[in-house]
């Protein structure tokens, strides 16, 4: 590809015409590129050797993304690893960024060929006519407000799924974001939901009595050998040995009992409930704002003299606690500050 132009004011139709047209072909071509580099980094977690516990961490605070930019290249890059035709398309240029990202949402593995067929030969402008004719005829009810059934639309069908919408209370909307922080918004949200109802549908009966179905289940009981130091999780299916960087992480704030003595925390309820409401029970690491499973961590530990005072702790995500310890790196700029919450 060519080095995009310069814009030059005071060029003739012709010449304005050429270099709009050239600097959209760069654009185009640097977009299809991007969304593959993009997908690359997330299906092989590269975001975590670049110091981030998620994909849309990484493009908020890295890449400088919005939101919705962010929600569009995860929900793109998944669709393509999900249509293998069409992202050999992409990978080989014969296809552009816009092109694929209309036929990601009426393809599916039974369908991708032939729209791949489809699109080939065609404009942007055809191919998003096509896909928007393809879903109209997908969601046609023959039967409501029309005498007669109209001809079925030429091309590919589109596989155009059902939504659900659904209205929350706001208490009730913090909750659900609350979950997809804690799962750090992997998997697909409607595979979630059908989950969800199924555990619903088998909670009323197996419920034990006296265990509140309100109450997260956080508590972790960690043991840990007082001469050798090793520690190990207990789980249903026994004990599960811990490296040292997920056992330091699990001491930043912890309960510890030792035999004949009283259960004493690392950090004092009081610090620690002070700690998350000034940071608003909010993950403070940059472009991560998850509200569930949050840890007080030392920002100089206390091994190497930090203390438990507020300017010395900080929250963190679960995710993104255990990522600073296992990289040994330094927060310094990687924080937002006390109250910003767009960061």
């Amino acid at each position: 590809m060519s080095q995009t132009p310069e814009f030059r004011p005071g060029l003739n139709a012709e010449q304005a015409h050429h270099a709009l047209q050239n600097s959209i072909r760069i654009r185009d071509h640097a977009q299809q590129c991007a969304v593959l580099w993009f997908g690359d980094i997330m299906e092989r977690a590269l975001y975590r050797e670049l110091g981030f516990s998620t994909m849309r961490a990484y493009a908020l605070e890295k890449l400088g993304f919005s939101k919705t930019r962010a929600g569009d290249f995860i929900h793109l890059a998944r669709r393509l690893k999900e249509l293998p035709a069409v992202k050999e398309q992409l990978v080989k240029g014969k296809m552009g960024y816009t092109v694929a990202r209309e036929i990601a949402s009426v393809a599916d593995a039974t369908n991708q060929e032939a729209w791949v067929k489809e699109a080939r030969g065609k404009s942007r402008r055809e191919v998003v006519v096509a896909v928007k004719r393809a879903k109209q005829e997908a969601l046609a009810n023959p039967n409501q407000g029309e005498l007669m059934p109209r001809p079925a639309a030429p091309g590919p069908k589109a596989v155009v799924p059902v939504r659900v919408s659904f209205e929350l209370t706001p208490l009730q909307y913090a909750q659900y974001e609350e979950m997809l922080a804690a799962i750090g918004h992997r998997g697909d949200k409607a595979e979630l939901l059908l989950d969800a109802v199924a555990a619903l549908g088998g909670t009323s009966e197996n419920t034990p009595r006296g265990v509140s179905t309100h109450q997260p289940h956080t508590q972790i009981h960690i043991l840990k050998c007082p001469t050798c130091r090793d520690a190990a999780v207990a789980t249903p299916q026994g004990e599960i040995k811990l490296s040292p960087t997920e056992s330091d992480a699990a001491h930043c704030d912890a309960q510890i009992h030792e035999a004949g003595q009283s259960n004493k925390s690392t950090i004092p309820p009081k610090t620690r409930r002070e700690v998350l409401t000034r940071d608003r029970h909010n993950c403070r690491r940059k472009g991560c704002h998850h509200t569930r499973h949050l840890h007080i961590h030392h920002l100089v530990p206390r091994a190497a003299g930090g203390t438990n005072h507020s300017d010395n702790l900080v929250t963190l995500c679960g995710q993104c606690h255990q990522l600073w310890h296992n990289n040994g790196g330094d927060l310094a700029g990687m924080l937002r500050e006390v109250g910003s919450v767009t960061g």
